[in-house]
Order: structure tokens, then sequence, then C-alpha cells
């Protein structure tokens, strides 16, 4: 992972944020650093808020292979933010420390099982091309539901709007309390 930026801007404090996002706030649960920097453009994080929610709470993904896709963005994309933020998710998804430090590493051609490769190989495909090609698109549809293949792709894109937003901003991991 890359050395994070210094922050560039201040996370603003919950009690800063206009009343329009209460219900937005309520609904993370946890209000973390990424929200509060987020929050200096509340229309901005009102409107992430959905597609966030889709993707980290719904979707057509399994768990195991959500965080498998984020964890490797996070990696591809330097983001330590978001590594520090999905081991723990990842975890509890079924992913043991081994295979964490594997979706670090290791290519998507070496991943034991055939379809959580694919799933890798077209993720390092969309960060580095943009796209999946043919193969790997027939690949996918081989083992995966459109649906599924249309939640890989915003994954991907999302997670990797996220990167540029934390390593531009400098958002910083919380201080354990």
């Amino acid at each position: 992972m890359s050395q994070p930026v210094p922050a560039r801007l201040t996370p603003l404090d919950e009690a800063s944020w206009p009343p329009a996002l209460e219900a937005t706030r309520t609904g993370f649960g946890t209000v973390l650093n990424v929200h509060r920097m987020m929050a200096h453009h509340p229309e901005l994080l009102a409107a992430w808020t959905p597609l966030r929610q889709h993707i980290a709470a719904g979707g057509t993904l399994t768990p195991r292979h959500r965080e498998l896709i984020i964890l490797r963005v996070a990696a591809l994309s330097g983001v330590a933010y978001e590594w520090h933020h999905h081991v723990a998710r990842a975890s509890l998804a079924g992913i043991g420390p081994a295979e964490i430090e594997a979706v670090r590493i290791e290519k998507a051609t070496d991943w034991p099982d055939d379809q959580e490769a694919v799933l890798l190989a077209a993720t390092d495909e969309l960060f580095q091309r943009l796209a999946v090609g043919d193969d790997g698109w027939s690949a996918l549809t081989r083992l995966f539901s459109v649906p599924q293949i249309l939640d890989l792709i915003v994954t991907v894109g999302m997670y990797t709007t996220l990167a540029m937003f934390i390593n531009t901003t400098g958002v910083q991991i919380e201080a354990e309390t």
C-alpha cells in the first residue's frame, strides 16, 4: 500500500452536517472518516449512499465475492484506508488471512478457485483497462448471471472512484477508541 497523503480537508463532525443528511448519517450505523470527508458536499454524499448500500449490503454478489473484489481494488489502487476496513469484512465473509494476503500479491490466474480466479481477473482488467475483453466476458458469462456481472463492474467502478477520492483528499484511518 502506498502512504496516504496528509488530510487535505478536515473531516466534518456529524454535528456540523446539514439536517438534510440526518437520515443518511443514521443509516450508516458507524460514521467513518470517508463519510465525514464526503459530507463537505452534502448532495454528493446523499447521492453516493444508495449505490454504496446496494454494493456493500445488497446486490447479487456473495459477500465473499464482493469482498474479494473490494480488496483487490484496494490493493491495486494502494488505498490503505479501504484495505484496513475491508480486511475485517473479508474475514466475516469467510476469507482467511492467507487468502487476504494472496488477494494483494498473487496473479488471478494463480487463484485456486476457478470462479474466483475469473472474478479477480475481471477486476484486474476493469481496473487496468476500464473494460473486460471478449475472453474475460466469455468466462464471466459461463460462471455468473448478468446481474452479477453488472454488480461486479459497478463495484470495481465505485471502489475505484472511492480510491481517487480517498487518495486525493487524504482520508485518514480512524483513530482506535
